[in-house]
């Protein structure tokens, strides 16, 4: 890794051992992307006030049609350019194949639109990811429908997350704060809303193990539990919420409706237990089976019957 800061401020912080080395390569580029064009515009601003025809019949300046020596040039420094650059990327991305042994070992499941993510020895998926500064971390990755990608900026790493595939990424975090993981890769009309927290603390915060704590309540835990599991990207809770993608929870406890084969629902705490379990069980009249299926890995019955208790409250 080499010493580097960001001249500009334009890109995000700093935050693991691989930035430094990414931002130098970054702006090399643009700075001979800048000095190259300003290079040929020039010599085309230069030569056509230098050489431009005054009159119709003035004849040409030189009958020359090539200049070896310079072609030579202009073909060579670009080569030279190319090289470098190429060596410079093999150097920084050869570093990020293979993860240090003392890694931890974390997990992160893709699937429209959301992540189940898995720290070091946990069964249960906890809604934001948290790292140890100065530690190497390892994330096996998997998808469980279409292709994402697992990108966090201000480590300047990503990942393809390609379903029937597991891939991984590393990276060792550099400074304390909360930073933001992204998907990467298009994956449909709800594909911004794949966004989660990502802390990178001491090791005494560390050491609490603070993606254990939940809220003390039932309601509390389940508008946890509804941010956590990326419910918030297609059902709203507000009186006025947008119906395109699925139903608002806004007064879902007890309301009555048709399903796509025109029978009738009450949303009981049956059926809703039923469609959070297992959602293309029923489907509400007007809208497609979009929403993934949480298996109890992911989602436990207790943690059912806390959205449930949320979902009373939202009238």
């Amino acid at each position: 890794m080499i010493a580097f800061q960001d001249p500009l401020g334009q890109l995000p912080p700093q935050a693991s051992t691989f930035a430094a080395d990414h931002d130098a390569l970054f702006y090399f580029l643009t700075w001979v992307s800048i000095g190259s064009f300003a290079l040929v515009l020039g010599l085309l601003v230069y030569s056509a006030v230098r050489w431009h025809r005054k009159t119709p019949d003035q004849p040409a300046a030189s009958d020359v049609t090539h200049n070896t020596r310079l072609e030579v040039i202009w073909t060579l420094i670009p080569a030279v350019v190319v090289i470098v650059v190429f060596a410079w990327g093999f150097r920084g991305i050869q570093p990020q194949q293979i993860a240090p042994a003392d890694s931890r070992q974390y997990r992160a499941e893709a699937f429209t639109w959301g992540w189940d993510l898995y720290h070091p020895g946990a069964t249960q998926s906890s809604g934001e990811l948290w790292f140890e500064i100065d530690k190497p971390a390892r994330v096996q990755l998997t998808s469980r429908d279409v292709l994402h990608a697992f990108y966090i900026p201000a480590f300047r790493i990503k990942r393809d997350v390609v379903p029937g595939f597991r891939n991984q990424v590393w990276f060792q975090p550099t400074r304390l704060g909360d930073y933001t993981l992204y998907c990467a890769e298009y994956c449909g009309d709800q594909h911004s809303q794949m966004r989660r927290v990502v802390h990178v603390v001491d090791a005494a915060t560390y050491a609490k193990e603070p993606w254990n704590v939940l809220p003390e309540t039932p309601e509390g835990r389940g508008e946890y539990f509804y941010r956590m599991k990326a419910c918030v990207g297609c059902h709203g809770i507000a009186a006025d919420s947008p119906t395109v993608i699925a139903p608002t929870f806004f007064g879902i406890f007890g309301r009555k409706g048709r399903l796509s084969d025109d029978s009738e629902y009450t949303a009981d705490e049956a059926y809703l237990r039923e469609s959070i379990r297992n959602s293309t069980a029923k489907i509400v009249k007007g809208y497609q089976p979009l929403m993934p299926i949480f298996d109890p890995n992911s989602l436990s019955d207790d943690n059912i019957g806390d959205i449930i208790a949320w979902m009373k409250t939202l009238k």
